[in-house]
């Protein structure tokens, strides 16, 4: 499905519409310019993905993105801090990835006063996410400005 605000246009030989994944370095550069900007925090993914589209789309027309492939392209950006708010729910099954950026997740365990090892959650092995008994579940991105240290400019 095209993005919105996506300028589409035909492909001459099938008719079809043709949108255009940029590259991660665009991607990554137009990222730090748009946190440098007047605006330098972003409340939501959707606010951030709009402004950034407007600055990819300038070289390049037809690029689209998606939250999930932008959260993974930001995560180790310097200058771009993604920070994210959760929720917890009851779900008793395990995750086989992470909700944030899509990489693998190691089980937390501790060790019992007998010996025994007790899984208590999961982490992820890229970003800062973690869950336990009861799930933490994303509900909100929020993109700034980072410093040399990865915390917030401002």
């Amino acid at each position: 499905m095209p993005e919105k605000g996506a300028t589409a246009v035909p492909d001459k030989v099938t008719g079809s519409v043709k949108f255009r994944r940029p590259a991660a370095e665009l991607v990554q550069r137009a990222a730090r310019r748009v946190v440098r900007g007047s605006k330098a925090t972003f409340s939501s993914q959707t606010a951030f993905l709009d402004a950034l589209l407007r600055q990819i789309r300038r070289d390049e027309p037809l690029a689209a993105l998606g939250g999930a492939r932008l959260r993974r392209l930001l995560i180790d950006v310097p200058g771009v801090r993604l920070s994210v708010r959760y929720t917890e729910r009851d779900d008793p099954r395990p995750l086989e990835r992470c909700p944030v950026c899509a990489s693998e997740l190691h089980p937390i365990k501790n060790r019992t006063l007998t010996g025994d090892t007790v899984t208590l959650g999961q982490r992820c092995t890229r970003c800062d996410y973690w869950t336990h008994g009861t799930r933490r579940v994303p509900v909100r991105y929020v993109f700034s400005q980072a410093g040399i240290d990865g915390r917030s400019a401002r």
